[in-house]
């Protein structure tokens, strides 16, 4: 066994294997970068085993095999692909996601073979990266952001919360309004949804239209779409759940257009309608707070 471990070939070999961790953080970080990353109810902690269990093996095996040129590269990469897996997930605090690769990261880091004045050279470069990198995210998020806080209004608000005691007394008719029978258009290519949106004024209820049907269902999570939402109105009260739904009507040259109709109060003496034709372009820096 000693002969076997101590082998040249069998350590290149496992070191090979090793880029299978680095590209799987590598596709967790492009995916989250191009969706919102939701745990499926309780799978969260099934999860959270698997991968804890995957990253301690893929440490052991990339200590092993520390001196081996592909090994050496993986301990420079990890750092930074780590970062932006760091920056996509920390406004959704998905540090399930973030904390494993990052002590993989780091110890390999320091543990890699790697000439020591390359390690000095890019662990200043990196310290550089995490820190003003973390700086200018949350400067970004304070301007382009704000104070601005979006609350979904679904069946999901916790009681608990502030934003469920605006609408907690009117909870039949918000269950009506965001039931996915009425929220999905007629032809299956959009959903609207509703958020209540706390801010420096009194707030408001905003209404979106997305893309339906672009989400990706896993068996620990689903990849949520993000970045593409077009803004139907902004002007709902909070605390008053607005009535929504979709109407199609034919324009002049007989083509068929879809609207979403809403009316943002009882009071309100009639209907407004927002056509919904073409969605925006999608938004890759939704991250840094930029709407």
């Amino acid at each position: 066994m000693k002969e076997i471990l101590g082998n040249i070939w069998v350590k290149r070999c496992i070191s090979i294997f090793c880029v299978t961790y680095a590209a799987v953080i590598a596709m967790f970080t492009w995916a989250t970068f191009l969706y919102d990353l939701e745990f499926v109810g309780k799978n969260m902690g099934s999860f959270l085993v698997v991968y804890s269990v995957a990253s301690i093996v893929f440490l052991l095996l990339m200590i092993y095999s520390r001196e081996m040129l592909v090994t050496r590269v993986i301990s420079l990469v990890l750092l930074p692909v780590v970062f932006f897996l760091l920056l996509f997930n920390i406004a959704n605090a998905n540090w399930i996601l973030i904390i494993p690769p990052f002590i993989v990261a780091l110890v390999m880091f320091f543990a890699a073979g790697t000439a020591e004045t390359m390690k000095v050279i890019m662990g200043t470069i990196y310290l550089l990266l995490y820190v003003l990198g973390i700086v200018a995210y949350v400067v970004c998020n304070m301007l382009f952001g704000g104070s601005t806080v979006e609350t979904p209004l679904d069946m999901h608000l916790d009681p608990q919360s502030t934003v469920y005691s605006y609408y907690k007394n009117d909870l039949v008719h918000l269950s009506q309004v965001v039931d996915e029978e009425n929220t999905i258009s007629p032809d299956g290519r959009y959903r609207f949804y509703l958020t209540d949106v706390r801010d420096s004024n009194t707030g408001s209820v905003n209404i979106y239209v997305v893309p339906h049907g672009n989400d990706i269902d896993l068996k620990f999570f689903s990849l949520k779409q993000k970045g593409i939402r077009m803004k139907v109105t902004a002007k709902g009260t909070r605390g008053v759940v607005p009535d929504v739904g979709w109407t199609v009507k034919e324009d002049k040259n007989g083509k068929k257009v879809l609207y979403v109709a809403y009316r943002l109060t009882p009071l309100d003496d009639g209907w407004r309608e927002k056509s919904v034709t073409k969605m925006p372009k999608q938004n890759y820096f939704e991250f840094l707070g930029i709407s």
